[in-house]
């Protein structure tokens, strides 16, 4: 089993960490569990190191101010970009799950999975989802919403994925600026996003070069129960 993202929140004192990690390893079914340092947390890293948890991999977060020009997307010829529509979920979907099947922590989702974190979250808004298909196929997605701290100066992709057979062609920075003006126009200041610092894809050096910068690195922790 797979416990991802932070295990504790809402914390101030090492017992509250050590409880708060114990309740999350409780509910795992064994396997591996993962913790997440968000970037000097010093409490949190001490607590999972004396836990048995090991460093295992780093993100960054990374974010764009929205002060200057944003680049207009490119296109290829032929790609057709538009918002989500009724009836495109299970689309998307299988979408998401292909353009990530090689991320180092990748777990498939059943659909019904995906749509609680997804279309089903009370914060979904469909015009802040691009979509590009070739033909009849879904070759890309940007899936996003406001900042969870619900700052509505404050833009969040949650989701950018491009899918194996059409990568190297520019969608992912074209997704990322639609992204980013789509989000200016209603009125952010900034956009963020999570990366995995040793994307295979090239990810964190692509979003450099679309204007964005790491603000924080975040730690990975690892045991196996």
């Amino acid at each position: 089993a797979l416990v991802g993202g932070s295990l504790a929140e809402d914390y101030d004192t090492r017992e509250a960490a050590d409880a708060l990690i114990d309740t999350a390893e409780g509910r795992a079914a064994g396997g591996r569990i993962h913790g997440v340092v968000h970037g000097d947390d010093d409490l949190m890293r001490a607590t999972y190191e004396d836990g048995g948890y090991t460093l295992v991999r780093h993100s960054f977060q990374m974010r764009i101010e929205l002060d200057g020009e944003v680049a207009e997307p490119q296109w290829p010829d032929g790609l057709v970009v538009r918002n989500f529509q009724p009836g495109d979920a299970e689309r998307v979907y299988a979408a998401q799950q292909d353009a990530f099947a090689d991320h180092w922590d990748f777990h498939p989702q059943s659909f019904e999975q995906w749509r609680v974190f997804t279309i089903d979250r009370h914060d979904f808004d469909p015009s802040l989802w691009w979509l590009v298909e070739d033909g009849d196929q879904l070759a890309a997605v940007a899936l996003n919403w406001w900042h969870a701290s619900g700052d509505p100066e404050f833009g969040w992709v949650q989701i950018l994925g491009v899918r194996p057979a059409w990568r190297r062609r520019g969608l992912a920075t074209a997704l990322l600026q639609q992204s980013f003006r789509t989000f200016r126009e209603r009125g952010a200041t900034r956009v963020g996003l999570g990366v995995d610092a040793e994307n295979t894809t090239g990810a964190v050096g692509l979003y450099e070069r679309a204007g964005m910068r790491p603000i924080r690195r975040n730690d990975i922790y690892e045991k196996r129960l």
